[in-house]
């Protein structure tokens, strides 16, 4: 940048930090709208974690079957089903013997988290009903849910589970699964995990 003193007169000194004013407002509006657009899309401030597993890709990993999907593993690949299926090629089969399917884990919670769960479900019968979604942190916190949003001709259900994380979770590991205790076989498929951070208040 030139020396100041060398400005010829006044006028040329004054367009000069005119200029410069000018510049450094369209600087700070550029970056304004830089961060607003990052924020409202949570690549800062609040962000937002999406899992999901169609029951469709079951892969080997330490000598035990788990559903990949997206780079993430969801534990009872064994009981992958073709006997009645939501979408795709497979579903997930659970009963008393197997009760535990599609399980994922999230750690380092901060404490501050909107979880909302979601998966369609069949059973050929009113035991249906048995089928749930779990989450549970070790003995310290369990909810479950049946919480039906919709219901198709050919008797899928798409159930749901809602809640917020506790403050007093923060740092523990988060295991969200599909349970059937019941003997008769219940069929789950396209299941959804959205783990949302709060701001804190």
């Amino acid at each position: 940048m030139s020396d100041l003193k060398n400005f010829e007169n006044q006028n040329q000194k004054e367009q000069f930090f005119h200029i410069l004013k000018n510049g450094i407002r369209i600087f700070i509006f550029i970056g304004l709208i830089i961060f607003g657009t990052m924020w409202l899309t949570g690549i800062i401030g609040s962000s937002n974690h999406h899992f999901a597993c169609d029951a469709e890709n079951v892969v080997k990993k330490s000598k035990i079957n788990y559903f990949l999907q997206d780079g993430n593993y969801f534990n009872g690949g064994d009981f992958q089903s073709q006997d009645f299926v939501f979408e795709g090629e497979n579903s997930l089969e659970l009963k008393s013997e197997n009760p535990f399917g599609f399980g994922f884990n999230y750690e380092f919670l901060k404490g501050n988290e909107e979880v909302v769960a979601w998966v369609w479900r069949y059973a050929e019968g009113s035991w249906g009903v048995n089928g749930k979604i779990v989450a549970a942190v070790g003995g310290k916190f369990w909810k479950a849910t049946e919480e039906v949003l919709e219901v198709k001709e050919n008797g899928w259900e798409k159930i749901q589970l809602k809640f917020k994380i506790p403050n007093f979770l923060q740092n523990e590991l988060l295991n969200i699964y599909c349970w059937n205790p019941n003997q008769s076989p219940i069929y789950f498929d396209d299941f959804h995990i959205v783990i949302q951070e709060l701001e804190d208040l």
